[in-house]
């Protein structure tokens, strides 16, 4: 006759580990979820970096090829949104290639677009790019695009 205590045993293993199973599938599912989620994000990611990286050297490239105007003209230089503005018009640009060419984010140019009286920059190569783009001609800027 069979051990009572050892069948009772095995069967409470046996129920034990069906629920253990029932109880982690979902969590099986969301974890290969999250796994391919996190992988699609990487390669989305180098995909970024790789594409900042291209237009940071096309936008270096653009800033080296605009004239460069003097460090007392650049600082003398008062820029507001209205010389953006006329810049832009003058030149046949659209806030996206002219952001192209400063280096800059397309809604930074309709921000300073938009700001009232003197514009102020981080970065002092982007104002010495608008003062040589002051100078320049419809036809310059074409050939640098």
């Amino acid at each position: 006759m069979p051990d009572i205590a050892k069948v009772l045993r095995e069967e409470i293993q046996r129920l034990a580990r069906k629920e253990a199973k029932a109880a982690t599938a979902s969590l099986k599912k969301d974890n290969a979820t999250l796994k391919r989620t996190a992988a699609d994000h990487k390669r989305r990611l180098v995909q970024l970096e790789r594409d900042a990286r291209r237009l940071l050297a096309q936008a270096k490239k653009f800033q080296e090829n605009v004239a460069k105007p003097s460090d007392d003209e650049v600082g003398k230089a008062r820029i507001t949104a209205k010389m953006i503005r006329s810049i832009r018009d003058r030149l046949g640009l659209s806030q996206a290639k002219l952001a192209q060419i400063l280096g800059v984010a397309t809604n930074t140019v309709l921000l300073w677009e938009k700001k009232e009286g003197r514009l102020a920059f981080r970065n002092p190569d982007t104002k010495a790019t608008i003062v040589g783009l002051r100078e320049m001609t419809k036809a310059e800027v074409a050939e640098l695009l």
